[in-house]
């Protein structure tokens, strides 16, 4: 652990860093129910104390932005949720004006789904819409509902991103997490970056920072949060690894102390 807090403390030593996190699998552990997620509580110790001494602590979810707000309950926090799609910055949700069209199709898509897969945990989450897939151990069954996502998906003109035993239903727009941590980049001004994730659309944003860091604009370090269900890409792109949620939430926890101590 203490390579990887010297790591971290290392490029949050610059002017202008910042912390960037993924919410489920990194933050808080995976669970069948989404709406039984917790944050882990080491990990929310240490965001309390990190948005007093770092620049920029924001988090980028999958979830409705007011969802993980109300699920960490650390004032201060940038919280970007739907994959970029919605942004809450003190207390405000700025909804991306190109998905705003969209939000009928995605509505009636969760309904149609839902309609024809009673046995699917369907998450309408507004801008977007998650099949869990979790709970269906029969492998037929599961290729039949992944048929019916991808039949209404192709329906209602919406894309549709497979992740860690979900597939997502989302808007046509070139919005993601790449894209909305390209925008913290920007707007934040930051020079300097620790990112840390655990799914496939986590890897959107290694990607980008992985281009910012070869082009010089930004000094990055890349964390991977690791687990039997991590994409193999995973640990090509991260610089290091951590098994699992309670080794990130042990980090976040050191790295925290070790910066209120150069206070």
């Amino acid at each position: 652990m203490e390579s990887i807090v010297g790591a971290m403390l290392a490029v949050l030593d610059e002017t202008g860093a910042g912390i960037i996190t993924d919410f489920d699998g990194t933050l808080s552990p995976i669970v069948a129910d989404p709406e039984k997620a917790t944050v882990h509580p080491v990990a929310r110790r240490a965001l309390l104390r990190l948005v007093k001494t770092v620049s920029l602590v924001a988090i980028v979810s999958g979830r409705r932005a007011s969802d993980v707000a109300g699920r960490l309950a650390v004032p201060g926090l940038v919280i970007v949720g739907n994959h970029g799609l919605e942004w809450l910055v003190g207390g405000h949700v700025e909804v991306a004006p190109e998905a705003e069209p969209w939000l009928g199709a995605v509505r009636a898509a969760a309904a149609e789904v839902q309609r024809l897969c009673p046995d699917v945990l369907v998450e309408d989450k507004a801008l977007t819409v998650t099949i869990h897939l979790r709970r269906l151990r029969n492998v037929s069954r599961r290729r039949a509902v992944e048929t019916v996502v991808r039949r209404v998906a192709g329906e209602y003109g919406l894309s549709i991103r497979q992740g860690r035993e979900v597939l997502e239903l989302r808007p046509p727009v070139p919005i993601d997490k790449g894209t909305a941590v390209d925008q913290l980049v920007t707007r934040y001004q930051l020079r300097a970056v620790v990112f840390a994730g655990d799914d496939v659309t986590d890897l959107d944003a290694m990607r980008l920072l992985v281009v910012r860091r070869a082009s010089g604009q930004v000094h990055a370090l890349l964390i991977g949060v690791w687990s039997s269900e991590a994409p193999p890409e995973l640990k090509q792109l991260a610089d290091l690894l951590v098994p699992g949620v309670d080794a990130f939430a042990a980090v976040l926890d050191e790295l925290a102390h070790r910066l209120a101590e150069l206070q």
